[in-house]
């Protein structure tokens, strides 16, 4: 047990170095920090006339100030300066159309941030637009009321008198609310990552991701803070702007944790994608088809002994392959009309047609002449590079002729470019 934990860790530290090489997850976050700095305002804004309705907005200054802590003096005049920001912000004088353009700032974000975590998750089809707006919106509007009663309740629960009644109860006080922030910044990334992709995240993996991005963050904020003192001459190249340059790399640096908690949360819950990290993203036609073949062979099983359709993680355990490379396959065969898919919380996959009627044939013409717009695509290509049919027959019914008699058979015509 201990060599397979082992095992999976080495593994593990392996992937998410791949990961990080590749580049993906640091692109992401330098497109979330243009995204939250266009859409910042607007969003507290919202959340600001929100919690002002409960009469609770004062508290929002010592939230903004605790996430911006890391930037050290520095943090004060940010926090004063966007909240300044915010009070220009009059949501009850906006208008219609101001409104309308302020719910569309935060949506637009909150669609970004679900594209990073869908790439994360290897998903590709994100929430339909009406799903959004509900989604969205409700975090929006609710979240700002339920994390202040959390921690309201929080306040009158650790200000109880019994609680201070012993030592040891009085101690454990004391270690819980130093312990405070920490824990609520992992909540709030388990809601992240259980929230924000569309897909079916399990709790346990959400916590875990959030529970490795909350420590990370905090010592991450630590490190910055240091950075920060250490680096007065620097920061005064920038001169005026030096608060933007240090507010933009913290956020550069929270997304990169955030997205990376993220990637751990699906490797906790797909762990044996760990170990295949390192396979090609694009597969070759052979191996679409072999996967196809193997993707029909266990969807044609089911159908031809009355068993009820497989899903996604089914298939996964018969065909220990790249997730990724899994999903691109199916959704070719559904493109091409081989399979379907229904829409239930598990998605299960289907023959659209019975086995007796789909030949080899037919799957390797799918595979190399593509759908209908591919064809199309060829076709046209065929015809603005002067190939004719005769021509390419020959060559696809002898493989073995050289380049040199396939020219003399027909050379190509030269196209004029226009």
């Amino acid at each position: 047990m201990l060599k397979k934990w082992l095992n999976f860790s080495h593994a593990l530290i392996i992937a998410l170095f791949h990961d990080m090489h590749q580049g993906n997850i640091t692109l992401r976050a330098m497109g979330l920090v243009y995204s939250t700095l266009l859409s910042l305002v607007p969003l507290l804004a919202l959340a600001f006339s929100v919690l002002k309705g409960f009469g609770v907005h004062n508290q929002l200054e010592p939230l903004l100030l605790n996430l911006l802590m890391p930037l050290g003096e520095k943090a004060e005049e940010l926090t004063r300066q966007v909240l300044s920001f915010v009070d220009n912000v009059q949501v009850g004088v906006l208008g219609f159309a101001g409104l309308i353009m302020l719910l569309y700032t935060v949506v637009s974000l909150m669609q970004k941030i679900e594209e990073a975590f869908n790439h994360v998750w290897r998903v590709k089809r994100p929430r339909s637009l009406l799903l959004q707006f509900r989604d969205y919106l409700s975090v929006v509007l609710v979240g700002p009321i339920l994390l202040f009663s959390a921690l309201g309740m929080w306040t009158a629960v650790t200000n109880h008198a019994w609680l201070h009644s012993t030592f040891a109860l009085e101690m454990t006080l004391s270690v819980v609310v130093q312990l405070s922030p920490t824990l609520l910044i992992i909540l709030a990334f388990a809601f992240l990552y259980l929230f924000m992709p569309n897909t079916r995240v399990k709790p346990w993996a959400a916590l875990g991701g959030a529970a490795f991005a909350g420590i990370v963050w905090q010592i991450a904020g630590w490190l910055f803070a240091v950075f920060v003192v250490s680096s007065g001459q620097q920061t005064a190249i920038y001169s005026i702007f030096a608060s933007l340059f240090l507010f933009m790399l913290w956020m550069y640096v929270g997304w990169i944790i955030v997205l990376t908690g993220a990637r751990l949360a699906y490797y906790f819950q797909y762990p044996d994608a760990v170990y295949l990290v390192q396979q090609p993203a694009e597969a070759s036609v052979q191996t679409r088809e072999m996967l196809a073949a193997a993707v029909l062979r266990e969807v044609g099983q089911r159908f031809l002994r009355q068993q009820p359709p497989p899903t996604l993680d089914e298939l996964r355990r018969a065909i220990p392959v790249s997730r990724f490379l899994l999903e691109d396959v199916l959704d070719d065969l559904i493109a091409y009309g081989v399979l379907s898919r229904d829409d239930g919380e598990l998605a299960h996959y289907l023959l659209r047609s019975t086995p007796e009627r789909l030949t080899v044939a037919d799957m390797r013409r799918y595979f190399w002449q593509g759908d209908t717009q591919q064809q199309r695509q060829a076709a046209q290509i065929r015809q603005q590079t002067g190939l004719s049919a005769v021509w390419l027959a020959e060559l696809a019914e002898n493989p073995q002729m050289t380049v040199k008699e396939l020219l003399e058979t027909e050379p190509v015509k030269p196209v004029e470019v226009q």
